[in-house]
């Protein structure tokens, strides 16, 4: 797999986007325009040139066969995998290629003209926001990241190049809470908060 450049290729981005986009579509799945894919989108209205990847997120209960075969499908037509590892049990494990993780959350993080990271989410209580979204990326690992779930209660929509796409809602607020009341201004370098950190006091356990 050839290296990427660091910044975003905003032309590779769209043409990624909609493929993955289709893949979902073909088996049922919704799939959410998250994190700084949203941000850009809904900001500067196209991605964030300075951003190395886009994220975007799983809420759909689905079992563990369609999970690899989504994976399976991103492979076929291009997708592999990036070089990243995870902390399980204490050490870093390669991510695999395809889907990573088991029936219940994980995550795919591939690779064809951009980087792209699908975050597969669980419903936790929570006893900070009531419900999260959290993501395990991997069997035995601690949770990686997460989004109340009440942003997915009554999704809306976005418009990006004649596309339509899922997004929490409402969008305003999800933007603060992900990047504070200032996220409109550009900041290079600023990223959503994760599960740790943003849950003191409770153990990270794994996902067994």
């Amino acid at each position: 797999m050839e290296q990427l450049p660091e910044e975003i290729n905003l032309e590779g981005a769209r043409k990624d986007l909609e493929e993955i986009q289709a893949v979902f579509d073909s088996f049922g799945v919704r799939l959410f325009l998250t994190y700084g894919a949203l941000l850009g989108i809904y900001r500067d209205k196209n991605f964030i040139k300075y951003d190395d990847d886009i994220d975007l997120c799983i809420i759909d209960e689905i079992d563990y066969e369609t999970r690899k075969k989504i994976g399976h499908k991103l492979q076929d037509i291009g997708y592999g995998p990036q070089p990243i590892s995870f902390n399980v049990f204490g050490r870093l494990e390669a991510s695999e290629d395809g889907y990573n993780g088991d029936g219940e959350s994980g995550i795919i993080v591939c690779q064809k003209r951009i980087r792209t990271t699908l975050f597969f989410f669980k419903r936790e209580d929570c006893p900070i926001h009531g419900s999260d979204f959290t993501c395990f990326p991997k069997y035995g690992s601690g949770r990686l990241i997460f989004t109340p779930a009440h942003f997915f209660d009554k999704p809306d929509t976005i418009k990006f190049k004649g596309k339509k796409y899922l997004t929490p809602s409402p969008i305003k607020d999800y933007l603060v809470f992900m990047y504070g009341k200032d996220w409109k201004k550009p900041i290079k370098g600023k990223h959503a908060p994760q599960w740790v950190g943003s849950h003191p006091g409770q153990p990270n356990t794994n996902n067994l």
